[in-house]
């Protein structure tokens, strides 16, 4: 029964998560869906103060034992990179390192939009990298507002 419950609570999780628009910036790995509980449109609208997730759903291209994760907001073509409380890939994908080639894996990063950010129209850059590339290289635009 608790399984039971368990699973309805994902469902309903998942049910309420808004798909965000993306495009793919390189990387090996099927992007499956991009998505946050935290918005409530397709292009997310940040407001300052607050806390937001950001889930990737991909599948693995190959065996992945490390992974490296990074953020860069990119202002009018140039990305300044920008600090996450889990660079580590493996944690941020639920410390699920070695994952298997055409596992479906989750990667979820949650962080702090602080009131000295500016107001403005941006791309958020999520990568997920091994030695040998990027795994994952996601763009989705955003908003940060007051």
């Amino acid at each position: 029964m608790r399984q039971f419950v368990v699973f309805a609570v994902v469902l309903v999780a998942l049910a309420s998560a808004v798909d965000l628009t993306h495009k793919s910036c390189g990387g090996s790995a099927a992007i499956t869906k991009v998505f946050s509980d935290d918005c409530t449109d397709a292009v997310c609208k940040l407001k300052k103060g607050n806390s937001y997730q950001i889930s990737i759903q991909f599948t693995a291209p190959t065996g992945l034992t490390k992974m490296k994760a990074s953020l860069a907001g990119v202002i009018a073509g140039i990305p300044v990179p920008f600090p996450l409380p889990v660079s580590d890939g493996c944690k941020a994908c639920g410390d699920t390192c070695p994952i298997a080639s055409g596992a479906s894996v989750t990667f979820s990063e949650s962080l702090k939009v602080e009131p000295s950010y500016p107001a403005i129209k941006l791309v958020s850059r999520w990568k997920l990298d091994t030695d040998s590339g990027h795994v994952v290289c996601v763009d989705i635009p955003v908003v940060i507002v007051s």
